[in-house]
Formats: C-alpha cells, structure tokens, sequence
C-alpha cells in the first residue's frame, strides 16, 4: 500500500510523535522517582519485588523511548526534501507505515505499563 501523505502532513505527524514520546520520557522518570520512595521505605519483600519487576520495565519503556525518538528523527530526515545522509541505519526508519505501525505498538505497551504502575500505587500510598 502506498503512502499518499503530503510532505507536509508526514512531518506534523513526525513532529506528533516526537512530542508524545517525550511525554512518555517524562512519565517514565516521574514514575521512577516515585517507584525509589517506595524502595527507600520500609516495604515488605513483596512490595520490593514488585517495585523491582516495575523498575526494570521502567528502564526498558526509557530506553524504547529513546530508540522511538532517534528513529522518528531519521524518519523525518530521509523524508525530507532536501537529502541527508543518514549513518545509523540499522533499522527501517524510512519507511512511515513501518514507524507508524512501531508507534502503535509502542503506545500499547506503554499503557499497560501505566496501567500496572497506577494499579500498583495506589496500594502503597
């Protein structure tokens, strides 16, 4: 299937996902900080368990995070009209319907991230 997107419309979508990725970065670490008060408490071994288990997917949605964004950048610099040459390029990042699809898969796996994270707080609060 062929993109019809004007270049236009391509780059405020590019520029969307950066922003929402950004956000994401951001409720990462605000989440990871709250997460290490928790761990500086005197929790049981139960709750560290979990705090450890949410921790360790904390780190990986961050480092998703920042993969998402480089990607998105590169996207945007080979879909732009004036060519750049791109030395990191190792996945498809030319490709919008391969970043858009990623996008979605990367906004599901954050949600259920959110979800255990806000399922788990409240019980520790």
């Amino acid at each position: 299937m062929e993109m019809t997107t004007p270049t236009e419309e391509l780059h405020q979508q590019l520029n969307s996902w950066k922003e929402e990725v950004n956000d994401v970065r951001n409720e990462v670490k605000m989440m990871r900080e709250r997460l290490e008060q928790i761990a500086l408490s005197e929790a049981s071994r139960e709750v560290m368990t979990k705090v450890e288990q949410l921790e360790n997917r904390l780190l990986r949605q961050r480092e998703v995070a920042d993969e998402m964004f480089h990607d998105i950048k590169q996207c945007a610099k080979k879909n732009s009209d004036t060519p750049v040459t791109v030395i990191h390029d190792d996945r498809p990042i030319d490709d919008f319907a391969t970043m858009q699809h990623r996008m979605e898969i990367f906004r599901k796996l954050y949600v259920a991230l959110k979800e255990d994270f806000n399922r788990f707080i409240p019980c520790e609060v």
